[in-house]
Order: structure tokens, then sequence, then C-alpha cells
């Protein structure tokens, strides 16, 4: 990854996103979308001390004691309060907490997912564009904006038909924010606050403008022919 001409803010919120080189079908493959989901939480730290690989082949009791080092909230180098994978690109919707947090975790974070996915396939080289994209929020609107971009990808980009399947798309955050869910990834309180953390005002708020999402994301594809 390229430097970056500004760094990352402490307390910035970013939307931050990548694809796959030529397309490649990634997350379409639910163990690879767990294997994500389980480097999230484990990179997010900054108390990381060597690679999740390694982890996993701790001794069960010292792992323990160190995992609770990694899940403690303090440790955050990001916060996540949006994510969705798919099948060829992801969105994450970040707020830095620590200095060069957001840099750090998306190295960790991708150098991993690609060693696994590599092995996986037997294959070798890059899986991702080098340089992920990111824009930082800078008012309220567009913070709300973004969020439900994100968890309307998977419906506006015809991977889902119904707002049902919407919801319960397994590999997006908005589940997360309309189910109580005790095993959350995300941070919600800089989104959900608006809506005075109701979850309801918050499903319609993303549900009524599903419609109109997918009809802007129909034009830009045909744009691009």
């Amino acid at each position: 990854m390229s430097l970056r001409l500004e760094p990352f803010v402490n307390n910035g919120i970013y939307h931050v996103f990548n694809k796959t080189i030529d397309h490649r079908l990634v997350f379409n493959d639910d163990n690879n979308c767990i294997q994500l989901l389980n480097l999230i939480r484990y990179y997010r730290s900054n108390e990381v001390k060597f690679g999740y690989s390694q982890f996993i082949r701790l001794n069960p009791i010292v792992a323990k004691d160190y995992l609770k080092k990694i899940l403690c909230r303090r440790s955050f180098r990001v916060e996540i309060l949006s994510y969705c994978f798919m099948p060829n690109h992801f969105h994450f919707l970040l707020k830095q907490k620590k200095d060069k947090g957001i840099s750090k975790f998306m190295g960790d974070l991708f150098n991993a997912f690609t060693r696994h996915f590599n092995l996986k396939i037997e294959r070798k080289g890059p899986v991702f564009l080098p340089d992920f994209k990111s824009v930082m929020i800078t008012n309220e609107a567009q913070l709300l904006h973004v969020s439900r971009y994100i968890h309307l990808n998977p419906y506006s980009n015809g991977l889902v038909d119904n707002c049902e399947k919407l919801i319960n798309y397994p590999w997006s955050s908005l589940k997360e924010y309309i189910y109580q869910n005790t095993n959350k990834l995300t941070i919600q309180k800089d989104i959900i606050s608006i809506f005075n953390n109701d979850k309801n005002k918050y499903k319609n708020f993303v549900l009524s403008n599903a419609e109109y999402q997918k009809t802007l994301e129909t034009v830009k594809y045909l744009n691009k022919w």
C-alpha cells in the first residue's frame, strides 16, 4: 500500500472500500467470510503481538488470557461502525482510535486474509487492489448516507431480491443494527444515537431508500458500457 498524502486522524470516521483484482469472486464463499470476520475481531486491537495463525495454535489457557486483552474495547485501534462483504468487494465504516490505526488494521487484516486465501486455493500474489480507497466523513448527513449505502449494497447490486433477505444477509452489519445481538462486531452509538437509539427508525431509514439506490446502481452499471 502506498503512503497516504493525508494521514487518518484519531476519532475521524472513514468510508473504506476495495475490490478484488480482475473481479475475482472471494466473498461468495461462506468460509472466506467467516475467516474475514475472525480476522477483523483479532486485528482491530492494538494489543496484537503476533499473527492470527499463531494465535489459533496457542495453548487454550494462554489464548484465553490473550483474547481478553484483544477484545477489550480500550485496546481497539479502530471501531467498526458498519461493514458489508460482497462477492468481489467490501465496504467498512471505520473510526480510528489509535495513531495509524486504520492503516495498520487494513494492512494486517488483508495480509492475513490473502495468506489464508492463497493457501486455500494454492495460488500466489495479491487478491485485492494494492491501494484501498477511503473517504472521510465530515458531517452527520454524510455519515447516515454512507451507512445506509453500505447496508443496501446486497439489494442494490441484486445479490438479494427483497428487504427481508437484505436484513438477514449474513455478511453485513445491518442485522446487528436491527436485532438485539450480544455478539456484535459493530460499535453503533455514532449512528443509532441520531435515531434516539430506536432500531426501528434506523431500519425504516435504510429500507425506505432501497428502490432508489437500486435504480442508481443500475444506471451506474449501464453507463459503463
